[in-house]
């Protein structure tokens, strides 16, 4: 008797935007993958629009691609486009969205004459926000989920639990005071950040390493390793299919 073909899984999409009065903030994200959602409207964007709809359109894309391409990567299967006006944290959060298998896009207007902090902190709250919404009702989720990765000389685990309990620990480690024009301090708010609007209890550790570019590198690969595996969905058929993942019966 022949195998009965399963139906796909709906993908997870979520775009939304974050606007106050330090920052403009859209996030247009898959956890699985494949072509983004649109931007939500806003006037706050409609400049950055008009001046990349023409490359959008060469490459069947809902979203417009940013003026500045350092943290733009547009394959069959992912679509990153991210701009959030720091050049550091544009390229940890592309190799986040490239080791966790998503597609993402981030655009940003901040008050980067003040700092850097209320940027960076309000991307991560958009993405923990985008990040648990796209996630649902925390169904079949595998939940729990383990990296690790190195670079070059550095090395560094990460451990998820999608709980809806939100808690973090991290733990860089750096020496210096900036990479790029980003906060190192920055970095570690702004995990602590998307936990809490994520709603996932998230540690992470580098163990070692002399460069810090390596430290937050191989650090954010291990959360995206991490966020791939607990993201995962439990199939028909499978135990814990259909299922919320824990003994109370809610997350």
């Amino acid at each position: 008797m022949g195998s009965v073909a399963r139906e796909p899984l709906p993908r997870r999409l979520k775009s939304l935007s974050r606007i106050t009065n330090e920052t403009k903030i859209q996030v247009s994200l898959s956890l699985d993958g494949g072509a983004l959602a649109a931007f939500e409207p806003s006037s706050h964007f409609s400049d950055d629009q008009a001046a990349s709809s023409s490359a959008s359109a060469d490459q069947n894309l809902a979203i417009p691609l940013p003026t500045r391409r350092h943290a733009t990567q547009i394959t069959p299967t992912q679509q990153i486009a991210i701009d959030t006006g720091i050049g550091f944290l544009d390229h940890m959060l592309h190799a986040l969205a490239k080791h966790a298998g998503w597609s993402l896009a981030i655009r940003a207007h901040g008050d980067l004459y003040i700092d850097d902090h209320h940027t960076t902190e309000d991307v991560f709250l958009a993405l923990g926000s985008a990040f648990s919404a796209a996630l649902g009702a925390r169904t079949s989720l595998v939940r729990f989920g383990r990296g690790d990765a190195p670079l070059d000389e550095a090395l560094s685990w990460a451990v998820i639990d999608l709980s809806n309990r939100p808690f973090s620990v991290v733990d860089f480690g750096f020496r210096r005071e900036k990479v790029g024009d980003l906060s190192t301090e920055m970095l570690s708010h702004g995990l602590q950040s998307w936990s809490q609007a994520a709603g996932v209890n998230l540690h992470v550790k580098c163990v070692y390493g002399e460069n810090d570019h390596h430290r937050a590198e191989s650090a954010f690969k291990a959360l995206a390793v991490a966020v791939r595996t607990a993201s995962e969905r439990r199939v028909e058929g499978v135990v814990g299919s259909g299922d919320v993942v824990s003994t109370k019966g809610v997350l």
